[in-house]
């Protein structure tokens, strides 16, 4: 009996296969269940992490592409570029044309080393603004932001060694009357040469026309006061002959107290901004004197039929420009014209000059001032001649629109009778007689110098080398082309 009993009390508690081979205590069901809960759980886990892993991974890589690109179209404020970097555009698509003694062909845009000092960057004020028409289609105009001049004189400020205002004027190639004119009225050196000293210099691209480009360089020869760049002139290449003119002044005339830009059918008061302007703003650094046009103000011009058509990815979902300045007449301090040159090479092209030059580069400075200009202007000839002839003591013009070269003189004329009036100044003005461009004569009254004007050959030195090349190319000349510059 002890046996048996003995022998139920083991089968109870131990299991026992068939052919009698111990197993051992039976464990629990839930145990089981638990720790194989627990394995496929944190297999899952593992699994999870791995896919998200791997699909993050995906994404960024491809983001980091996408705004790489995107980045290369538009007007984002980049990182500050180092000295020894170099950015290449020239893949951006067609390149812009530009002549070569009469022939025309395409030309690379790379982006060479500059020496000027990096740029201190302010908030970006339009920040994925793009200058392509999306992020496939390439730049139809890269700029040319180092290529060499076709005429250049680097003795034009050098040659003065206290340079008060530099005149910047954006011209056509063919204005050549309206250049006389300017030469000989507002900034005819010998008006102001007991106030403060002035200079001229006409910013113009090439033509494919044979005679013009010869009667231009003939007028380089006798002024030296030409800067013509390696682009056809055109209206959609007016941003590539204000960069230029960042670039030469850089190199040229960073001795100039003050920089003036205007468009070649405008009159500036040059006593009034002598006597008022550069005083009041001596000593004052980076600020730009303008016609400013504050941000939201200005519509983009979607219209196809429109000159100033802008095609619809161009500044996408933004239906108003960023600030920027009317470019018939700016006021720059001189020391951030050199960041404005290396603030082009961050910055892709946008054709409409006065918002690229005037708005997206001045943005990638710090601290630049826009001071309004509002009623110091009048772009109406009848209102501008008026206000002078019978208020000029009073008058606030200080630009005035003329038009033609016959209406610029009649309103600098005015200035100088009213001047010797009211203020008992003798401006000197000279009974010079000259063709407009329509060959009419007109004339400018007065007495004073003509020839002998400082912005004369006799008065700036022009570099020889550059002489002697424009001789040397005229030889080789081909046969005289008829064809306009394009757009």
């Amino acid at each position: 009996m002890v046996s048996n009993t003995n022998s139920r009390k083991i089968s109870s508690n131990h299991e026992q296969t068939s052919n009698n081979t111990y197993v051992g205590p039976v464990p629990k069901t839930d145990n089981i269940l638990n720790i194989f809960v627990s394995a496929a759980t944190v297999q899952w886990i593992l699994r999870y992490i791995l896919v998200v892993t791997v699909v993050l991974g995906m994404f960024c890589i491809s983001m980091s592409v996408y705004y790489t690109s995107t980045l290369n179209h538009t007007g984002i404020i980049r990182p500050r570029v180092t000295d020894p970097q170099r950015l290449t555009w020239s893949q951006y698509g067609p390149k812009s044309i530009v002549s070569n003694n009469g022939n025309t062909f395409k030309i690379d845009t790379n982006v060479t080393k500059h020496n000027y000092p990096p740029l201190k960057y302010s908030s970006p004020t339009f920040a994925g603004v793009s200058n392509s028409s999306s992020r496939h289609t390439k730049t139809q105009y890269p700029l040319t932001l180092d290529t060499p001049y076709l005429l250049s004189n680097p003795n034009l400020c050098k040659s003065m060694t206290n340079l008060s205002v530099l005149a910047i004027v954006h011209t056509t190639p063919d204005h050549f009357e309206r250049r006389e004119v300017i030469r000989r009225t507002w900034t005819n050196n010998s008006y102001f040469h007991h106030l403060m000293s002035v200079r001229v210099l006409f910013l113009l691209g090439t033509v494919l026309d044979n005679t013009t480009h010869t009667k231009i360089e003939d007028e380089f020869i006798k002024h030296g006061d030409l800067v013509q760049g390696n682009f056809i002139d055109s209206y959609r290449n007016l941003t590539h002959k204000g960069v230029m003119g960042y670039k030469w002044i850089s190199e040229n005339c960073m001795n100039a107290k003050m920089i003036v830009k205007v468009d070649d059918d405008v009159v500036v008061d040059t006593y009034k901004l002598l006597s008022e302007y550069v005083l009041k703003l001596s000593g004052r650094t980076r600020y730009i004197l303008c016609n400013h046009i504050a941000p939201g103000t200005m519509p983009i011009i979607r219209e196809t039929k429109s000159k100033w058509f802008v095609d619809s990815d161009l500044f996408r979902g933004h239906k108003f420009y960023p600030r920027y300045c009317s470019g018939f007449g700016v006021i720059i301090s001189t020391d951030i014209i050199p960041f404005l040159y290396r603030a082009a090479y961050l910055t892709p092209f946008f054709w409409v000059d006065d918002v690229y030059l005037y708005g997206m580069l001045p943005s990638k400075i710090k601290n630049v001032a826009y001071i309004s200009l509002a009623g110091n202007f009048s772009l109406n000839f009848k209102a501008g001649l008026d206000c002078i002839k019978n208020n000029t003591k009073q008058c606030p013009f200080l630009i005035c629109g003329g038009g033609t070269p016959d209406e610029v003189v009649k309103i600098w004329n005015a200035m100088g009778q009213a001047y010797k009036r009211t203020l008992k100044i003798n401006l000197n003005v000279s009974n010079t007689k000259f063709e407009n461009d329509d060959n009419t004569k007109v004339s400018v009254v007065g007495q004073g110098k003509t020839d002998s004007d400082s912005n004369h050959m006799s008065n700036i030195p022009i570099n020889k080398k550059q002489t002697k090349a424009v001789i040397a190319n005229r030889a080789q000349m081909p046969a005289n082309k008829t064809q306009q510059p394009g757009t």
